[in-house]
């Protein structure tokens, strides 16, 4: 969230061609042959049906490694036997790490060793969510610190809860739904960044088709469901260690099974939004991206010059700062240097052209065909 910086247009590595498009997918069953009233769902099946085979097609070996080293630290931290006898109440602090069995405080350090792998592999790996990418694992930890705070004067939470005993986990909880949202709303804003200036067309159905190939409906999905499995997962976790006097295994089991969810779906939000918009993008909210720009006093201008596609010959043109192009007034004794095509000039009141014709070849193409087409969709 606090990565205020802006998308950059430089991308400088362009990513291999998609396997297939979100288009493309066909769901065996839809929801919405019973009741039209059910069409977003099959949206939602449709879209996380695509993201997962794409991350299928396209994974490679460091991230399977990645995914595999957070499932391990995951699995290490949890299947301990401290844990599983649910320890002793009457020791905190170093006296009761001392009391650990040298099994498991060996098996302790192995589990945080991982965790940092894991974190360095995601740093690596997801250059784009890097920030991001540690706000959710702290997000992850605040989930856990909150149930403990639940928990710490009733054990059988949320049985007989106390809005009074509550007051701190949910002033945690609502910093975590805070971080949750801006980070939702800076990939959603850095979509439609990319979509305005990478895709931008005339007509306005092409537009729309291009926006809903890069829809996120299925990403938010993900995120709202990775956010309640994790609440969910380390509900069960304290709740089993809560219960030292009737414990129930099945709380510790349900732990590990949706504890086990957790790595790969947070690996999904991460590499998705970076696979459609480029490994140097920088995610961030259309308000960070403008405060950036003021405070540099300057246009977000396209790093490589607008060149005629057919002679190479200089096209004048700049980007504004919400992306759209700027190009000068078609009456020649105007004043008003330049404005936004198709809209009309406050002063000759002359629509901006759309087109551009260039004096060293003839070729009339729009003014788009002229920036360099450096998307990563």
């Amino acid at each position: 969230m606090s990565e205020a910086v802006e998308a950059t247009e430089n991308v400088g590595q362009v990513l291999p061609s998609m396997p297939f498009h979100l288009r493309d997918m066909n769901l065996k069953f839809e929801f919405s042959n019973i009741h039209p009233i059910f069409t977003p769902i099959d949206k939602m099946r449709k879209e996380v049906k695509f993201i997962t085979l794409l991350a299928f097609a396209e994974w490679n070996k460091n991230l399977i490694i990645a995914l595999c080293v957070g499932t391990v630290a995951f699995l290490m931290g949890t299947l301990s036997a401290d844990i599983f006898s649910g320890g002793n109440p009457e020791l905190v602090g170093l006296e009761g790490i001392r009391k650990v069995g040298s099994f498991s405080f060996f098996q302790m350090l192995l589990a945080l060793v991982g965790w940092v792998w894991f974190v360095y592999l995601t740093w690596t790996q997801f250059p784009v969510m890097r920030v991001h990418s540690i706000s959710m694992l702290l997000i992850w930890n605040g989930l856990m610190f909150l149930q403990v705070l639940f928990h710490q004067n009733n054990s059988n939470f949320p049985q007989s809860m106390v809005l009074s005993d509550m007051m701190y986990g949910v002033l945690i909880l609502l910093v975590i739904l805070f971080f949750v949202y801006f980070f939702w709303k800076a990939v959603i804003e850095t979509r439609d960044l990319h979509v305005q200036v990478h895709h931008v067309h005339e007509d306005v159905r092409i537009m729309e088709q291009e926006m809903g190939e890069h829809s996120l409906v299925g990403w938010g999905s993900l995120l709202i469901f990775w956010l309640i499995n994790t609440f969910y997962s380390c509900w069960n976790a304290v709740h089993f260690v809560a219960q030292r006097s009737e414990q129930n295994s099945m709380y510790y089991i349900i732990h590990i099974v949706s504890g086990l969810l957790i790595v790969p779906v947070f690996m999904l939000l991460m590499w998705y939004p970076q696979r459609m918009l480029g490994s140097n993008v920088k995610i961030s909210t259309t308000a960070a991206i403008t405060a950036v720009i003021e405070l540099s006093q300057g246009n977000l201008a396209i790093e490589d010059d607008a060149k005629c596609p057919e002679c190479d010959a200089d096209v004048e043109l700049h980007r504004e700062s919400d992306g759209q192009l700027s190009v000068p007034c078609a009456s020649e004794n105007c004043e008003n240097q330049s404005g936004i095509i198709g809209t009309v000039c406050s002063i000759c009141k002359e629509k901006f052209p759309t087109r551009f014709e260039c004096k060293s070849c003839g070729v009339n193409l729009p003014y788009i065909d002229c920036v360099p087409d450096l998307e990563a969709w």
